[in-house]
């Protein structure tokens, strides 16, 4: 049985239409494209990691809301690969920016909620603080993949990504 086929985000390779979109001129993202590609496929073990955390939250005797926490979850965990696709589809500098920016928001707020639910007993520490070390590899290529984003002549309307 191959275990590939039970992920339920696509492997970076299936993202066709991006590489299609710049056929001809791949060797001006092709450093913005590997940097995404890691940062992608870094998501998608961490998305299996917490997508097993989520199956094992429970309510405990003194906290009845791992529901909830679970929910929470969830909806950051399903956004990050998209924006990171979002990101390199984009030709605008302000763009690529705010998907990273989203990135980074529902990362942190994600782990907020895994930290959170360990400590009331909700979830297992020891998985919680194994999510977090991947997390921690994955700041470090989101780094490097944000270094591949080239600033432009647009300027942000609102000002934020100057």
């Amino acid at each position: 049985m191959d275990f590939s086929d039970m992920h339920s985000l696509p492997a970076w390779n299936d993202h066709k239409m991006l590489k299609k979109r710049y056929e001809g001129e791949e060797w001006k993202v092709k450093p913005q494209f590997e940097a995404a590609e890691k940062l992608y496929n870094k998501w998608r073990e961490i998305f299996l990691l917490v997508e097993s955390y989520c199956e094992t939250l429970q309510d405990s005797k003194d906290y009845d809301h791992a529901e909830k926490n679970k929910e929470l979850i969830w909806q950051n965990l399903f956004i990050v690969a998209p924006k990171i696709i979002g990101a390199v589809g984009a030709d605008l500098y302000t763009s690529k920016m705010e998907n990273a920016s989203i990135v980074r928001n529902n990362c942190r707020e994600m782990m907020e909620q895994i930290k959170f639910t360990a400590m009331v007993g909700a979830g297992e520490e020891k998985y919680a603080e194994a999510i977090q070390r991947e997390m921690d590899i994955f700041r470090k290529l989101f780094k490097a993949w944000v270094n591949t984003f080239v600033k432009d002549e647009y300027e942000d309307e609102w000002g934020l990504f100057i």
